[in-house]
């Protein structure tokens, strides 16, 4: 059980952006802990993800958006800790509308952590990227020089600068890089690299890798989850103003490698490569401090994750993997009433930071 970092009574976490891809993952993980978890979701993507725990007595449901001002004190009245999950997530999904992004991915996550922080809150969790690395030929750590080539990264960066801001004796922040997330959740994501090309592979019967050489970490989206509960179980002055890659370092891989693992799987689809990538990330890197600070081990491999999604298609349970429903950025194409503003007033400040020279310096 997570206790309370006041009391010995179960710990009251609040996620937002519960029932996406990792928080669907980590639900029945603290569920199960005997935590009482409190989800702020909007349900962008339906309550599907995690029906199987709606009439479980230690979850609270708030129905809204985490942009929402009113909605954020609501969510946090008696939270010990949050785990802010809640984000627009990916290169393509950040580019559809740079306003949303920055909306999303700064200003909302500034305002929930500044009311957290004034309501109490003890732990903050940022769910972070990989992708701040951006470009790199090097073995990367936590202290390695930020290089990012996408909005979204960006988005992230200054997210993370401005919750590293409000650190304080009472409010201790810590961060979580996810590398590259594959597997099966309650909210099934196929336009993650390892689940697309295992699709492609079983259904298309072709593995067109872009590029090919451009270097990711992955990390299963259970593992993700575990990455989480780590965080949550720590002693706060472990977490408190820490940075952790979370992956594994043995899981540092090609693209074009990622493609022959699938193809020795599904021999019987075309591996197939475009040299013409327009990828520029590429980034491998080390995982070792969350092991030796918090214990912290991924159970799962990239060869474990491709069989699971290859089970979840040969079982019925993925009907289509390109409905829209699995990616993101094709979900909010279709869906722009989900692309409004719920912030007035002059947030120059943020965009001003998102593309700022500086935005990656110390």
């Amino acid at each position: 059980m997570i206790e309370s970092d006041q009391s010995n009574q179960p710990q009251r976490v609040l996620v937002t952006g519960g029932a996406g891809f990792i928080g669907s993952a980590l639900l029945p993980m603290l569920l199960d802990q005997g935590t009482i978890v409190r989800i702020l979701d909007v349900f962008m993507y339906g309550a599907e993800p995690i029906q199987p725990w709606m009439q479980h007595p230690r979850l609270e449901l708030v129905r809204s958006d985490f942009r929402d001002p009113g909605a954020i004190q609501t969510a946090l009245q008696d939270v010990d800790s949050v785990v802010h999950l809640g984000a627009i997530v990916g290169d393509p999904a950040c580019d559809l509308d740079e306003g949303l992004t920055v909306e999303t991915n700064l200003i909302a996550t500034q305002q929930l952590a500044e009311t957290a922080r004034a309501m109490g809150v003890r732990r903050f969790i940022l769910a972070s990227t990989g992708a701040v690395y951006g470009a790199s030929d090097e073995d990367l750590d936590e202290n390695s020089e930020l290089r990012p080539v996408s909005l979204y990264a960006r988005s992230k960066i200054a997210a993370e600068k401005v919750l590293m801001a409000l650190s304080s004796e009472t409010f201790s922040p810590g961060i979580l890089r996810f590398g590259t997330v594959y597997g099966i959740s309650g909210r099934v994501r196929f336009d993650l690299v390892v689940n697309l090309l295992t699709a492609k592979a079983l259904i298309d019967h072709e593995i067109t890798v872009f590029g090919g050489d451009q270097w990711r970490t992955f990390i299963h989206v259970e593992d993700a989850a575990r990455a989480v509960q780590a965080m949550l179980e720590a002693p706060l002055s472990r977490m408190r103003n820490q940075v952790f890659n979370a992956g594994s370092s043995q899981q540092n891989y090609t693209i074009l490698e990622v493609g022959e693992l699938i193809h020795a799987l599904v021999p019987a689809a075309n591996l197939l490569i475009n040299e013409c990538s327009v990828d520029r990330s590429n980034y491998r890197i080390k995982c070792t401090k969350i092991q030796r600070e918090l214990g912290f081990v991924p159970q799962w491999t990239v060869e474990q994750g491709i069989r699971q999604v290859m089970t979840a298609i040969h079982s019925g349970r993925i009907s289509n993997y390109r409905d829209p429903i699995y990616s993101n950025v094709k979900f909010l194409s279709q869906h722009r009433e989900w692309i409004h503003r719920f912030y007035q007033g002059n947030h120059a400040w943020a965009y001003e930071m998102i593309h700022s020279p500086r935005l990656t310096r110390l």
